[in-house]
This record gives C-alpha cells, sequence and structure tokens, in this order.
C-alpha cells in the first residue's frame, strides 16, 4: 500500500512536470520567432511622434524620400511677425541667431522655413525642409540622415521670430523623434 501511494506521487509529478513543461516550451518557441522577426528590436519600439512643448503645438510629421514635413504652431499669446524654423538633429546643440540669418556675412548653411508674414498666437503652419542641422552651423540633407527607410531621426524643431520689436527670439518647438518612409 505505501508502495502505491509512492507510485501515484510520483506518476502526479511527472504529469505536473510534462504539462507545464511543454507549456514553457511553446512559449519559448513563440518568443523565438518573435525575436527573429524584430519585434524586439529597440527601432521597431521607437514610433513616429512629434511632441510640442508648452505653448506650441506639433502635428502629423512624416520623413518621405527626404523631405520632413509637419503642422507647426503657437499659441503663446504673442504674435511672431517673422518666423524662421530649423530641425536640429539631437546631439547638435542649440542653434544661434546666426545659423537662422540668411543676410549679410552669416550666410546660413542649413535654409530654415521661412514663414511668409510670421505667424500669429493660435495658428499653425506646414511646415517642410529637406536639411537638418547637426551642429550649430553645419547643415546635412535629410536624405543623407535618413538613408533608408525604417532609419530614425531625433531632434527637435527650433523657431527664431520677431515679436514686439524684439528681433532674434529663438525657441524650442517641439520634439520629434520620425522614422523614414
Amino acid at each position: 500500500m505505501n508502495n502505491n501511494k509512492k507510485n501515484v506521487k510520483a506518476q502526479s509529478a511527472m504529469e505536473y512536470l510534462m504539462t507545464y513543461g511543454w507549456a514553457i516550451l511553446i512559449i519559448a518557441v513563440v518568443l523565438g520567432a518573435l525575436f527573429s522577426l524584430g519585434v524586439f528590436s529597440s527601432s521597431n519600439l521607437l514610433g513616429t511622434s512629434c511632441i510640442g512643448y508648452s505653448g506650441y503645438e506639433c502635428q502629423n510629421p512624416l520623413l518621405h524620400s527626404g523631405t520632413f514635413t509637419a503642422t507647426v504652431g503657437q499659441s503663446t499669446g504673442t504674435s511672431w511677425t517673422t518666423t524662421n524654423l530649423v530641425l536640429m538633429q539631437y546631439g547638435g546643440g542649440t542653434p544661434t541667431q546666426a545659423s537662422f540669418n540668411s543676410f549679410g556675412t552669416n550666410t546660413i548653411t542649413c535654409p530654415p522655413y521661412i514663414v511668409s508674414g510670421g505667424l500669429a498666437s493660435g495658428q499653425s503652419t506646414t511646415f517642410s525642409t529637406v536639411n537638418a542641422l547637426t551642429g550649430a552651423a553645419t547643415c546635412s540633407a535629410l536624405s543623407t540622415l535618413a538613408s533608408s527607410v525604417g532609419s530614425t531621426i531625433s531632434g527637435t524643431i527650433w523657431a527664431e521670430y520677431t515679436s514686439g520689436g524684439t528681433f532674434g527670439l529663438i525657441s524650442q518647438v517641439a520634439t520629434i523623434n520620425i522614422k523614414a518612409t
């Protein structure tokens, strides 16, 4: 009788191990398949986003065939009579007024997107560029930075504007993370 109890316990233990062993094996195979498909790749986790800072908006970002496009707006309560927008890749530092200036001796190497007529508070515009500042005075073509479909670019959109007679005010407008399509 004692021997019979041991056999029942041993059988129960084996059934337990077999049942959960198969379940663990199936989970391991599924995880392996997902890993080989690249589901857990960090580049796949980075989605396309354009997040405006307080008082600014950024919507509908797109990087296609080397051209970045987004809808950018401001609601700071003041109207901007002149507005220049640039895209700066992360690690590029902070743009200076000379980075935006296309007049006189300070010729910019990365032409800004000029918003004709400025940008009033509560207004937005479609910002489009084929270049990104990679340093305060260096520029690269976005087609070079995003050399293939699926490659990513991260950075910030900066604005230089005139408001209330003060020229050359510079503000960060939005942070972008975008995949080339």
